[in-house]
């Protein structure tokens, strides 16, 4: 068991981010940033997708933080980068094969970024920019993937952590970026701060 010194709270509502943690040993609370980002997208100045995902992981980070004082609240953000612009996540079946058929045969990037929150501050924060290059697939085999892991909801729409890996030759970057929380930056932060030790 590690020693912890602090509360650490995720504020994501993300299963696989929860799973990440739980997987990495950290003991924190999970719970749903008070931070509005799909009403609140609209709205937003044009950024580059690693400003975007910066931003968007404060705004989730601070919005738990400036309610639990002393806990260190971790924030995360995904940007899918396809030809040097975001693409928003596909809300059904429909949108996403036309994603990935937009994808195919192609090179696109996630943006992650991880930060950290303390009393309202951002004391930590992190960016990884994974490329993946995506095989040359039939529309039958995409009609079969996103049958199958229905991946709507999903940055890129397609599921990494399950059956999404067969849809790439190669990926250059942090795999856990590409699932959505870059988890190596962040445990090494915590060492630095000796808020949490073996």
């Amino acid at each position: 068991m590690l020693k912890q010194k602090s509360q650490i709270i995720l504020a994501s509502s993300s299963a696989v981010r929860k799973q990440i943690m739980d997987a990495s040993g950290i003991e924190f609370k999970a719970m749903k940033p008070f931070y509005d980002e799909d009403g609140q997208k609209a709205f937003l100045p044009k950024m580059t997708c690693k400003k975007l995902a910066l931003f968007l992981a404060k705004e989730k980070a601070l919005s738990v933080s400036e309610k639990f004082k002393n806990a260190y609240v971790i924030g995360s953000d995904q940007v899918c980068e396809f030809e040097n612009k975001d693409i928003s996540k596909s809300e059904n079946h429909a949108q996403a094969l036309k994603q990935l058929k937009k994808f195919n045969g192609k090179i696109h990037f996630q943006n992650n970024a991880t930060v950290v929150a303390f009393n309202g501050k951002i004391i930590f924060e992190n960016f990884s920019r994974v490329k993946l290059q995506m095989r040359k697939m039939s529309a039958k085999e995409i009609e079969n993937y996103v049958a199958i892991d229905k991946p709507w909801g999903c940055a890129g729409s397609y599921k990494y952590e399950s059956l999404g890996k067969h849809l790439f030759t190669e990926i250059s970057g942090d795999y856990f970026a590409i699932l959505g929380l870059a988890i190596q930056p962040l445990i090494s932060f915590f060492y630095t701060k000796k808020i949490i030790s073996l």
